[in-house]
Protein backbone atom coordinates (compact mmCIF):
# COMPACT_ATOMS: atom_id res chain seq x y z
CA UNK A 1 0.00 0.00 0.00
CA UNK A 2 2.82 2.32 0.92
CA UNK A 3 4.63 1.55 -2.34
CA UNK A 4 1.47 2.34 -4.34
CA UNK A 5 1.15 5.68 -2.58
CA UNK A 6 4.80 6.48 -3.32
CA UNK A 7 4.28 5.68 -7.00
CA UNK A 8 1.24 8.02 -7.15
CA UNK A 9 3.21 10.86 -5.53
CA UNK A 10 6.16 10.25 -7.82
CA UNK A 11 3.87 10.31 -10.88
CA UNK A 12 2.31 13.61 -9.82
CA UNK A 13 5.74 15.16 -9.30
CA UNK A 14 6.91 13.85 -12.67
CA UNK A 15 3.92 15.35 -14.50
CA UNK A 16 4.44 18.69 -12.74
CA UNK A 17 8.10 18.73 -13.68
CA UNK A 18 7.28 18.19 -17.34
CA UNK A 19 5.03 21.25 -17.53
CA UNK A 20 6.71 23.51 -15.01
CA UNK A 21 9.16 26.19 -16.09
CA UNK A 22 11.56 27.13 -13.28
CA UNK A 23 11.55 30.76 -12.24
CA UNK A 24 15.19 30.47 -11.12
CA UNK A 25 18.33 29.48 -12.96
CA UNK A 26 21.18 27.17 -11.88
CA UNK A 27 22.62 29.89 -9.66
CA UNK A 28 19.30 30.42 -7.93
CA UNK A 29 18.71 33.74 -9.70
CA UNK A 30 15.23 34.80 -10.80
CA UNK A 31 14.35 34.02 -14.39
CA UNK A 32 14.49 37.71 -15.44
CA UNK A 33 18.03 37.94 -14.12
CA UNK A 34 18.70 34.70 -16.01
CA UNK A 35 17.76 36.64 -19.16
CA UNK A 36 20.27 39.33 -18.28
CA UNK A 37 23.02 36.78 -17.71
CA UNK A 38 22.96 35.46 -21.27
CA UNK A 39 21.33 38.16 -23.39
CA UNK A 40 22.62 41.27 -25.13
CA UNK A 41 20.75 44.36 -26.26
CA UNK A 42 21.93 46.38 -29.27
CA UNK A 43 20.66 49.44 -31.15
CA UNK A 44 21.14 50.32 -34.81
CA UNK A 45 20.14 53.05 -37.27
CA UNK A 46 19.95 52.87 -41.07
CA UNK A 47 22.37 55.79 -41.50
CA UNK A 48 24.19 58.51 -39.59
CA UNK A 49 22.40 61.57 -40.99
CA UNK A 50 18.70 62.31 -41.52
CA UNK A 51 16.84 65.25 -43.02
CA UNK A 52 13.62 66.82 -41.83
CA UNK A 53 10.69 64.80 -43.16
CA UNK A 54 12.64 61.52 -43.26
CA UNK A 55 11.80 58.52 -41.11
CA UNK A 56 14.29 57.78 -38.31
CA UNK A 57 13.99 54.01 -37.69
CA UNK A 58 15.70 52.72 -34.56
CA UNK A 59 16.08 48.92 -34.51
CA UNK A 60 16.21 47.33 -31.08
CA UNK A 61 17.64 43.77 -31.03
CA UNK A 62 17.63 41.24 -28.17
CA UNK A 63 20.07 38.36 -28.76
CA UNK A 64 20.45 35.16 -26.75
CA UNK A 65 24.23 34.71 -26.39
CA UNK A 66 24.01 31.85 -23.90
CA UNK A 67 23.35 28.14 -24.16
CA UNK A 68 19.89 27.95 -22.56
CA UNK A 69 16.53 29.01 -23.92
CA UNK A 70 15.54 32.54 -22.91
CA UNK A 71 11.91 33.60 -22.49
CA UNK A 72 10.92 37.25 -22.83
CA UNK A 73 7.51 38.89 -22.70
CA UNK A 74 7.59 42.09 -24.81
CA UNK A 75 4.55 44.32 -24.54
CA UNK A 76 2.64 45.31 -27.66
CA UNK A 77 2.97 48.89 -26.40
CA UNK A 78 6.74 49.26 -26.84
CA UNK A 79 6.89 52.05 -24.23
CA UNK A 80 6.71 49.42 -21.50
CA UNK A 81 9.34 46.95 -22.70
CA UNK A 82 11.57 49.27 -24.77
CA UNK A 83 12.25 52.49 -22.91
CA UNK A 84 14.31 54.98 -24.93
CA UNK A 85 16.57 57.79 -23.75
CA UNK A 86 17.42 60.45 -26.37
CA UNK A 87 19.98 63.17 -25.57
CA UNK A 88 21.10 66.13 -27.65
CA UNK A 89 24.69 67.20 -28.19
CA UNK A 90 24.54 69.20 -24.94
CA UNK A 91 23.69 66.05 -22.99
CA UNK A 92 20.10 67.17 -22.35
CA UNK A 93 17.36 64.54 -22.37
CA UNK A 94 14.61 65.08 -24.95
CA UNK A 95 11.02 64.84 -23.80
CA UNK A 96 8.70 62.75 -26.01
CA UNK A 97 6.05 64.61 -28.00
CA UNK A 98 3.43 62.97 -25.80
CA UNK A 99 4.89 62.03 -22.46
CA UNK A 100 3.40 58.55 -21.99
CA UNK A 101 1.48 57.62 -18.91
CA UNK A 102 2.18 54.17 -17.53
CA UNK A 103 -0.96 52.76 -15.86
CA UNK A 104 -0.68 49.66 -13.76
CA UNK A 105 -0.56 46.89 -16.42
CA UNK A 106 -1.75 44.20 -13.99
CA UNK A 107 -4.83 46.23 -12.99
CA UNK A 108 -5.50 47.07 -16.65
CA UNK A 109 -5.24 43.39 -17.60
CA UNK A 110 -7.80 42.45 -14.98
CA UNK A 111 -10.34 45.03 -16.21
CA UNK A 112 -9.79 44.67 -19.98
CA UNK A 113 -11.63 42.25 -22.22
CA UNK A 114 -9.12 40.57 -24.56
CA UNK A 115 -9.63 38.51 -27.70
CA UNK A 116 -8.69 34.88 -28.22
CA UNK A 117 -5.14 35.81 -29.20
CA UNK A 118 -4.32 36.78 -25.63
CA UNK A 119 -3.54 39.84 -23.61
CA UNK A 120 -1.12 42.69 -24.36
CA UNK A 121 2.04 40.67 -23.72
CA UNK A 122 3.42 38.11 -26.12
CA UNK A 123 5.85 35.39 -25.08
CA UNK A 124 8.98 34.95 -27.21
CA UNK A 125 11.42 32.06 -26.74
CA UNK A 126 14.95 32.63 -27.96
CA UNK A 127 17.30 29.71 -28.47
CA UNK A 128 21.06 30.08 -28.65
CA UNK A 129 22.14 32.87 -31.07
CA UNK A 130 18.53 33.72 -31.92
CA UNK A 131 17.38 37.34 -31.89
CA UNK A 132 14.20 39.34 -31.50
CA UNK A 133 14.02 42.80 -33.11
CA UNK A 134 11.68 45.74 -32.76
CA UNK A 135 11.77 48.86 -34.98
CA UNK A 136 10.69 52.16 -33.42
CA UNK A 137 10.34 55.32 -35.51
CA UNK A 138 11.88 58.09 -33.43
CA UNK A 139 10.42 60.86 -35.61
CA UNK A 140 6.93 59.83 -34.45
CA UNK A 141 7.77 60.40 -30.80
CA UNK A 142 10.38 63.19 -30.69
CA UNK A 143 10.80 66.66 -32.20
CA UNK A 144 14.38 67.12 -33.38
CA UNK A 145 15.94 70.55 -33.87
CA UNK A 146 17.85 70.80 -37.17
CA UNK A 147 21.64 70.82 -37.44
CA UNK A 148 22.16 69.01 -34.16
CA UNK A 149 23.46 65.60 -33.16
CA UNK A 150 21.41 63.23 -31.03
CA UNK A 151 22.40 60.13 -29.09
CA UNK A 152 20.14 57.19 -28.20
CA UNK A 153 20.42 54.57 -25.47
CA UNK A 154 17.70 52.21 -24.32
CA UNK A 155 16.55 49.84 -21.59
CA UNK A 156 14.76 46.55 -22.12
CA UNK A 157 12.36 45.04 -19.58
CA UNK A 158 12.03 41.27 -20.24
CA UNK A 159 8.72 41.08 -18.36
CA UNK A 160 7.55 44.56 -17.46
CA UNK A 161 4.07 43.38 -16.46
CA UNK A 162 5.31 41.07 -13.71
CA UNK A 163 8.60 42.67 -12.67
CA UNK A 164 9.56 46.30 -13.24
CA UNK A 165 12.85 45.96 -11.36
CA UNK A 166 14.57 43.65 -13.87
CA UNK A 167 15.92 45.34 -16.99
CA UNK A 168 18.88 45.34 -19.38
CA UNK A 169 20.72 48.36 -20.76
CA UNK A 170 21.67 48.50 -24.43
CA UNK A 171 25.30 47.58 -24.96
CA UNK A 172 25.86 50.49 -27.35
CA UNK A 173 24.79 54.08 -27.96
CA UNK A 174 23.88 55.22 -31.47
CA UNK A 175 24.06 58.78 -32.75
CA UNK A 176 22.81 60.67 -35.79
CA UNK A 177 22.82 64.17 -37.27
CA UNK A 178 19.45 65.77 -37.98
CA UNK A 179 19.48 68.38 -40.76
CA UNK A 180 17.20 70.61 -42.76
CA UNK A 181 16.62 69.52 -46.38
CA UNK A 182 19.42 70.52 -48.80
CA UNK A 183 17.38 73.20 -50.52
CA UNK A 184 16.51 74.82 -47.20
CA UNK A 185 20.13 74.62 -46.00
CA UNK A 186 21.32 76.21 -49.23
CA UNK A 187 18.77 79.01 -48.87
CA UNK A 188 19.80 79.58 -45.24
CA UNK A 189 23.50 79.78 -46.07
CA UNK A 190 22.90 82.05 -49.06
CA UNK A 191 20.79 84.34 -46.90
CA UNK A 192 23.55 84.51 -44.29
CA UNK A 193 26.09 85.40 -46.99
CA UNK A 194 23.87 88.15 -48.35
CA UNK A 195 23.25 89.53 -44.87
CA UNK A 196 27.01 89.67 -44.33
CA UNK A 197 27.36 91.87 -47.41
CA UNK A 198 29.63 89.44 -49.29
CA UNK A 199 29.44 87.63 -52.58
CA UNK A 200 27.88 84.21 -52.96
CA UNK A 201 29.96 81.28 -54.31
CA UNK A 202 28.00 81.44 -57.60
CA UNK A 203 28.84 85.14 -58.00
CA UNK A 204 32.49 84.44 -57.21
CA UNK A 205 32.75 81.79 -59.96
CA UNK A 206 30.85 84.01 -62.40
CA UNK A 207 33.36 86.87 -61.87
CA UNK A 208 36.28 84.41 -61.91
CA UNK A 209 35.41 82.82 -65.27
CA UNK A 210 34.10 86.08 -66.71
CA UNK A 211 37.52 87.64 -66.10
CA UNK A 212 39.15 84.72 -67.96
CA UNK A 213 36.86 85.22 -70.97
CA UNK A 214 37.87 88.89 -71.07
CA UNK A 215 41.52 87.96 -70.36
CA UNK A 216 41.58 90.30 -67.39
CA UNK A 217 43.97 88.07 -65.50
CA UNK A 218 44.51 90.33 -62.48
CA UNK A 219 40.78 89.99 -61.67
CA UNK A 220 40.88 86.29 -62.49
CA UNK A 221 43.73 85.54 -60.08
CA UNK A 222 42.30 87.55 -57.15
CA UNK A 223 39.81 84.76 -56.36
CA UNK A 224 42.39 81.95 -56.20
CA UNK A 225 44.16 80.62 -53.12
CA UNK A 226 47.27 79.56 -55.01
CA UNK A 227 48.78 77.67 -52.06
CA UNK A 228 46.04 75.05 -52.46
CA UNK A 229 44.77 75.57 -56.02
CA UNK A 230 48.18 74.75 -57.54
CA UNK A 231 47.99 71.26 -55.98
CA UNK A 232 45.23 70.35 -58.45
CA UNK A 233 47.76 70.56 -61.32
CA UNK A 234 50.20 67.63 -61.40
CA UNK A 235 52.65 69.63 -63.50
CA UNK A 236 53.26 72.06 -60.61
CA UNK A 237 52.07 70.32 -57.43
CA UNK A 238 55.13 68.17 -56.69
CA UNK A 239 57.59 70.99 -57.40
CA UNK A 240 55.60 73.37 -55.19
CA UNK A 241 55.36 71.00 -52.21
CA UNK A 242 59.08 70.15 -52.36
CA UNK A 243 60.25 73.76 -52.81
CA UNK A 244 61.34 76.07 -50.01
CA UNK A 245 59.38 79.17 -49.02
CA UNK A 246 61.49 81.44 -51.18
CA UNK A 247 61.11 79.27 -54.27
CA UNK A 248 57.36 78.86 -54.03
CA UNK A 249 56.63 82.42 -55.16
CA UNK A 250 58.59 81.79 -58.36
CA UNK A 251 56.65 78.57 -58.99
CA UNK A 252 53.34 80.39 -58.48
CA UNK A 253 54.37 83.05 -61.03
CA UNK A 254 55.18 80.30 -63.53
CA UNK A 255 51.79 78.72 -62.74
CA UNK A 256 49.99 82.03 -63.43
CA UNK A 257 51.73 82.33 -66.78
CA UNK A 258 50.73 78.77 -67.59
CA UNK A 259 47.06 79.59 -66.90
CA UNK A 260 47.14 82.63 -69.20
CA UNK A 261 48.18 80.34 -72.05
CA UNK A 262 44.75 78.61 -71.74
CA UNK A 263 46.19 75.08 -72.01
CA UNK A 264 42.71 73.50 -72.27
CA UNK A 265 41.53 75.89 -74.97
CA UNK A 266 39.76 79.25 -75.09
CA UNK A 267 36.76 79.60 -72.78
CA UNK A 268 33.65 80.28 -74.90
CA UNK A 269 30.72 79.50 -72.60
CA UNK A 270 29.99 78.53 -69.01
CA UNK A 271 26.93 78.08 -66.83
CA UNK A 272 26.69 77.51 -63.06
CA UNK A 273 24.63 74.33 -62.59
CA UNK A 274 24.55 73.67 -58.87
CA UNK A 275 25.93 74.79 -55.51
CA UNK A 276 26.35 72.53 -52.49
CA UNK A 277 27.41 73.49 -48.96
CA UNK A 278 29.24 70.72 -47.07
CA UNK A 279 29.51 73.18 -44.16
CA UNK A 280 28.73 76.80 -43.38
CA UNK A 281 32.09 78.04 -44.65
CA UNK A 282 32.66 75.55 -47.50
CA UNK A 283 31.00 75.38 -50.90
CA UNK A 284 31.18 73.27 -54.06
CA UNK A 285 30.11 74.90 -57.33
CA UNK A 286 29.32 72.74 -60.37
CA UNK A 287 29.84 74.52 -63.72
CA UNK A 288 29.20 73.46 -67.32
CA UNK A 289 32.04 74.76 -69.54
CA UNK A 290 32.69 74.84 -73.30
CA UNK A 291 36.19 75.48 -74.67
CA UNK A 292 37.53 75.78 -78.20
CA UNK A 293 40.89 74.34 -79.21
CA UNK A 294 41.28 75.53 -82.78
CA UNK A 295 38.12 74.40 -84.54
CA UNK A 296 37.29 71.70 -81.98
CA UNK A 297 34.83 72.22 -79.16
CA UNK A 298 35.25 70.36 -75.88
CA UNK A 299 32.67 70.23 -73.09
CA UNK A 300 33.65 69.95 -69.43
CA UNK A 301 32.13 69.73 -66.00
CA UNK A 302 34.09 71.78 -63.46
CA UNK A 303 33.62 71.38 -59.74
CA UNK A 304 35.20 74.22 -57.80
CA UNK A 305 35.81 73.99 -54.06
CA UNK A 306 35.59 77.33 -52.25
CA UNK A 307 36.10 78.41 -48.66
CA UNK A 308 34.83 81.56 -47.02
CA UNK A 309 37.53 83.98 -45.91
CA UNK A 310 37.97 85.26 -42.38
CA UNK A 311 39.13 88.56 -40.97
CA UNK A 312 38.59 91.78 -42.90
CA UNK A 313 37.31 89.94 -45.99
CA UNK A 314 34.69 87.85 -44.22
CA UNK A 315 31.82 86.97 -46.56
CA UNK A 316 34.10 86.57 -49.59
CA UNK A 317 35.15 83.23 -51.03
CA UNK A 318 38.44 81.89 -52.33
CA UNK A 319 38.84 79.02 -54.78
CA UNK A 320 40.80 76.16 -53.20
CA UNK A 321 40.52 73.29 -55.64
CA UNK A 322 39.28 72.23 -59.06
CA UNK A 323 38.04 68.89 -60.34
CA UNK A 324 37.61 68.56 -64.13
CA UNK A 325 35.51 65.97 -65.97
CA UNK A 326 35.24 65.73 -69.75
CA UNK A 327 31.62 65.47 -70.91
CA UNK A 328 30.74 63.37 -73.94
Amino acid sequence: MRSLRNFVILGILLVDSLYAFPDRDARGERIDNFVSLQSKISLSLTKRSYQAGERVPLTFTVTNTGKEVVRIFPSFDFRYSFQIIVKDENDRILTPIEDPEFPDPILKRRTTIVNLVGDENKEVSLHRNESFSKTIYLDEHYSFLPDQKFYVTSYFYPNYTEDKSAFLRSGNTVGFLFQNPKAERRETVTRQITENGGLSPEETIFLFLGAEMKKRWEYHFKWIDFSEYILAYDRFSSAYTEAGLGERETIIEDFKEYLTETPSGVLKYFKVMNVDYPSKRDARVQVYVERMMGRFKTRYEYIYTLRQEEGSRVGFWQIKNLLVKVKK
